[in-house]
């Protein structure tokens, strides 16, 4: 038993205006591309230009998609991709009466759908926005969308240089730090060596004092003179030794200096080939993504292709044959390409794990730095 409505492509003032649904026993199909006008010259309702099909179990499906339509042109929906819910509002097990009124609205105005595709034995869900209008509405807005999409991609483009920013500016952070580190490891010594030249100075006061005071003793004994005499040969020994030692630790800081800027050298070189490598590794994606994209065209023009044959079967049988070897290598061509993909990620993980080791082994445990046994991390 069959049940056919079908409305006038023009201009009307009916409640429902251009609208077909076609019912089957146990089955329904309802075209939401519908545009129509209410009672009294109301405002012009419109769809997306979807049929949605109800399958048996009380699910609607995406039967077929409208050229033209506003799902055509963003793209995401799919022939068989069953809807959840419009605008946060559930219709599984819902007629197909309440998603009409769900999805039928102002042209002009957005409505988000919510979708569940299976791909590969999995079930992902998705959200779109679609706006509501016929396709001739749609056409006229094309000049001034195209540059909204312009806009849109010159965001995008600035999104992903403030991330690649964001991320260089966390690195040079932390390579800051680890400098910090070491600089104020080098203000430590340098306040010990301060504090050793003070004592040096004041070593230095009390055997000038002794001094003078040997030289009175001199005056007023000369029979001590002697023993005050191999004194100050001792004190004066005594200073060469402290003078030396200052030398020694001046020298040790120099060489500390100068193993800091040399490690510091051979770390930006390192950041600089991780940072050539990773925009290897992402020109890579980005070639691996755009033969995706080809390859999801070519399907698509395919599936294209598989209805007009339907429609002349007879007289085209023998290039539809050879329009699906194309497909089958198509999907091949697809898989070698989500392989590589997933090889530059893992290629792109284990970099960046040995790079993290890496920088790991280059801090030495504070418990091994002492006077004797220094290292530059």
């Amino acid at each position: 038993h069959f049940k056919f409505f079908l409305f006038l492509s023009g201009p009307v003032t009916a409640p429902f205006g251009r609208f077909v649904v076609v019912e089957r026993r146990g089955e329904s199909t309802m075209n939401s591309s519908n545009v129509f006008s209410g009672e009294g010259g109301g405002p012009v309702q419109a769809g997306v230009g979807i049929f949605f099909q109800q399958e048996g179990d009380g699910s609607v499906v995406v039967k077929t998609i409208v050229s033209g339509g506003s799902a055509e042109r963003e793209g995401s929906v799919r022939v068989g991709d069953q809807i959840l819910s419009v605008d946060e509002h559930k219709v599984v097990g819902e007629p197909l009466s309440v998603l009409r009124g769900l999805i039928l609205g102002s042209q002009g105005s957005f409505v988000k759908l919510t979708f569940q595709r299976k791909d590969m034995g999995e079930a992902h869900t998705f959200d779109v926005r679609l706006m509501r209008g016929s396709a001739e509405y749609l056409q006229s807005l094309t000049s001034s969308k195209t540059i909204e999409d312009e806009i849109d991609q010159l965001r995008l483009q600035l999104r992903q240089a403030l991330s690649h920013c964001s991320q260089d500016r966390d690195e040079l952070d932390r390579l800051r730090k680890m400098l910090q580190t070491e600089r104020d490891q080098s203000q430590m010594r340098e306040r010990e060596l301060e504090l050793l030249q003070q004592e040096n100075a004041r070593e230095l006061a009390q055997l000038n004092e002794n001094l003078r005071n040997a030289e009175g003793g001199r005056r007023e004994a000369e029979t001590q003179l002697h023993p005050l005499q191999q004194r100050e040969a001792d004190l004066a020994e005594e200073l060469n030794r402290q003078k030396e030692k200052e030398r020694l630790r001046k020298e040790y800081i120099e060489e500390l200096k100068k193993r800091h800027e040399e490690e510091k050298v051979r770390l930006e070189g390192l950041f600089l080939k991780e940072q050539a490598g990773r925009r290897e590794d992402q020109v890579a994606r980005l070639g691996g993504e755009s033969q995706l994209g080809r390859i999801q065209a070519e399907l698509s023009r395919l599936r294209t292709l598989e209805q007009g044959r339907r429609e002349r079967e007879e007289e085209y049988k023998d290039r539809m044959q050879q329009e699906l070897a194309r497909l089958q290598d198509a999907v091949r061509t697809q898989d070698v390409v989500r392989s590589a993909v997933k090889e530059v990620e893992v290629k792109m993980a284990r970099y960046t794990g040995e790079y993290l080791q890496y920088t790991q082994q280059l801090v030495p445990p504070e418990e091994a730095l002492d006077d004797d046994n220094l290292f530059l991390a």
